[in-house]
């Protein structure tokens, strides 16, 4: 922060002064209309007032403009900083994602880009702005009240001191940790949440809603529970403030009168400094907010830290990298000793293969076993540990992961769709594809007389994350995706995990028929229509346990022949 105050110091600075000068003039607001009172009821002649009446309008006025100046200037510079923050965490996310995602729930990484960040836009407004106005209150204060009275000045230090510094510091050490609490509360709360509507129609299905309202529940007590211990402690906070500010107006008045008494301080200016005293508390009680808020933004910049100390699991991308570069006419891939370890945890092993220009490969395996983690590595969503990959002679860590990644089409496990138009979900994989291209690719995966049905046509919003399409049109719409990208190569991540026999079925048909002769990486567990790919490679514990076709494995009788059997026999049994 102390970089972006520097940048903006200019308009920094205006903003403090604004709102210190609105305090100041609050001071003087009180204090000139209680002398006024004061020295009226002296019956003076109306000249001698002029001065004074002309001060109390000056104040009243320039109370309310400064007020008006400070609050545009300060939330225009909280607007900044907010700007500031969101733009920083986004360039701090950008090159950690998608393998970011990989090993967080979402849910917590929106809440740090959410709830975080609403929580560290208050740290200039609610904590920065109030500390140094009061200062400058204080000491603008405490000598003009010095020029009265040193021993009034003083007693005045002291109380702003015990109401400013003592009283939130003793709130903080009893509540201890709310603010703390209060954040990671309300994160756990936000990726619940996040979690839970993603997956509601899995639980309405399982008939575990009741279970999900139940956890949302309990979190969202939690976040009660805090919120309410926090507004006890800012209630305990405001209560011990004003009893300050009372205090230290009657210990004023009190020490004062014999003051008056003996002629050091004139009887007509007691109302001036016991109200005086009384008005510049108003630039202390936001202090213990302060403190809350501090606490709070000190969690908060924290949770961002984490994410920032977090390395990318992709090397940057090389400067002055081609985005013409094509694979169209050749391409040959080769996997040499790759190592991945996650938190010193390996995943794969000494993994060894090739993958040439128009070969289906097949990757299978249980779950658990390093599919999908070999399916990140040739997406470029995270580098090896150890080992190259090398695609043309050329390792694939050299190569721009935005350029590679316009080489590959993916049909994935989960179709992400957005609550948007199948034609704004379709030109994902080609923002200037137009309608013609649309309706080729919708043909091509066998979902365009659905289409061609519905009402809206293309224009039909499919809903969040697809719910108004059933499981088989998500993955069509998916293919559909693939096939208006173009790419030369495919890579397909359990494209049927979700779907029943007869669109698990269908949807096989179509993925055989459309990556016929393109190169093709095929995940699955599944061991069905295997024996249409040209090679397939088993995965147990993270190594390649056997490789072959299919009726090579078959015959050497190993791990893969007994998946194949389990399988049969298990199919078996459900047919029963």
């Amino acid at each position: 922060m102390k970089t972006w105050l520097w940048k903006h110091k200019g308009w920094v600075a205006l903003s403090v002064a604004a709102a210190t000068a609105t305090l100041l003039a609050g001071v003087g607001l009180l204090s000139s209309s209680a002398y006024l009172i004061s020295r009226a009821a002296q019956r003076p002649p109306i000249l001698d007032l002029m001065v004074i009446i002309v001060g109390v309008r000056f104040f009243a006025l320039s109370r309310a403009a400064l007020r008006y100046l400070e609050r545009v200037l300060s939330h225009d510079l909280t607007f900044r900083w907010l700007l500031t923050l969101r733009t920083h965490l986004y360039r701090v996310l950008e090159p950690r994602l998608p393998g970011l995602l990989l090993h967080r729930r979402s849910g917590s990484l929106l809440g740090r880009m959410v709830a975080d960040i609403e929580t560290l836009q208050h740290t200039y407004l609610r904590v920065f702005v109030p500390i140094t106005a009061a200062l400058l209150v204080g000491i603008v204060t405490g000598l003009w009240l010095h020029v009265f009275s040193p021993l009034i000045a003083w007693i005045a230090i002291g109380f702003w001191l015990l109401n400013g510094v003592v009283v939130p510091l003793a709130i903080k050490q009893f509540s201890i940790g709310i603010g703390h609490h209060r954040v990671t509360a309300r994160a756990k709360l936000t990726a619940e949440l996040v979690e839970q509507l993603q997956g509601m129609q899995d639980w309405m299905d399982l008939g575990r809603r009741d279970t999900v309202i139940d956890r949302v529940g309990r979190q969202s007590e939690e976040v009660g529970r805090r919120e309410t211990q926090l507004a006890g402690a800012q209630a305990a906070q405001d209560g011990l403030s004003h009893l300050c500010a009372h205090l230290g107006m009657w210990v004023v008045l009190v020490v004062a009168i014999p003051l008056v008494h003996s002629g050091v301080v004139p009887g007509v200016q007691l109302a001036l400094l016991t109200l005086a005293v009384l008005t510049s508390f108003e630039a202390f009680q936001n202090l213990g907010t302060a403190h809350t808020f501090l606490e709070q933004s000190r969690t908060a910049q924290h949770r961002i830290e984490a994410i920032e100390q977090t390395p990318p699991d992709v090397a940057p991308a090389p400067a002055g990298e081609s985005e013409t570069w094509s694979l169209q006419t050749d391409f040959h891939l080769r996997v040499e000793g790759v190592d991945v370890e996650i938190d010193d945890t390996p995943i794969l092993q000494r993994i060894n293969f090739s993958w040439l220009a128009g070969q289906r490969v097949g990757v299978i395996g249980p779950s658990g076993a390093g599919k999908s983690t070999l399916s990140h590595l040739l997406l470029r969503f995270r580098d090896p540990s150890r080992g190259t990959i090398k695609v043309n002679q050329r390792d694939l860590c050299g190569i721009n992961p935005a350029v590679w990644l316009q080489q590959i089409a993916v049909v994935p496990q989960t179709t992400h769709l957005f609550n948007l138009s199948i034609r704004d979900n379709l030109r994902l994989a080609r923002a200037d594809a137009d309608d013609t291209a649309c309706w080729t690719a919708l043909d091509q995966a066998r979902l365009g007389d659905f289409v061609r049905g519905l009402p809206a046509g293309l224009d039909t919003w499919v809903g969040e994350h697809g719910t108004r399409l059933s499981g088989g049109e998500r993955q069509r719409l998916a293919i559909a995706r693939a096939c208006l990208k173009a790419a030369p190569i495919w890579i397909l991540d359990e494209p049927t995990s979700h779907l029943d026999a007869r669109s698990e079925r269908e949807i096989i048909d179509l993925l055989l028929m459309l990556t016929h002769k393109k190169s093709t990486l095929w995940i699955t567990h599944r061991l069905i229509r295997l024996d249409e790919l040209d090679t397939l490679l088993v995965l147990h514990r993270g190594r390649i346990e056997e490789r072959g076709t299919h009726t090579q494995l078959l015959d050497k009788d190993g791990y893969y022949a007994r998946m194949l059997r389990q399988q049969n026999q298990l199919l078996a049994t459900q047919v029963d």
